[in-house]
């Protein structure tokens, strides 16, 4: 059950109301910079754990085979905490802004 920050839109999909509320008086040109931030941001979080979930991998002893029987480790569900709560700010930010930017590769 979401809490009184967040609210269900459409499909279920979260959307979290102090976001909205802070971009909601900002012109379109600082939201669009916001989006794109948060893109290059959600792109940095998803390359760190890609990173810790190789590492487990690693020096996992199990075969490719048995890789989603390995215990993963607290650094790796951090960092996938971390992606997907800016994977719902970024969400939001795009529903404001009512387009998906173009942000160049790093």
């Amino acid at each position: 059950m979401p809490d009184e920050n967040m609210v269900l839109a459409g499909h279920h999909k979260m959307v979290l109301r102090p976001v909205l509320g802070l971009v909601r008086d900002l012109p379109l040109s600082a939201v669009e910079q916001l989006t794109i931030d948060a893109i290059k941001t959600h792109r940095r979080l998803l390359r760190e754990a890609d990173t810790l979930y190789e590492a487990q991998l690693a020096r996992s002893d199990h075969s490719e085979s048995e890789a989603s029987d390995i215990k993963i480790d607290i650094p790796y569900i951090t960092a996938m905490i971390a992606m997907q709560s800016q994977m719902t700010v970024l969400s939001t930010l795009l529903d404001v802004l009512g387009f998906i930017p173009n942000v160049a590769s790093e």
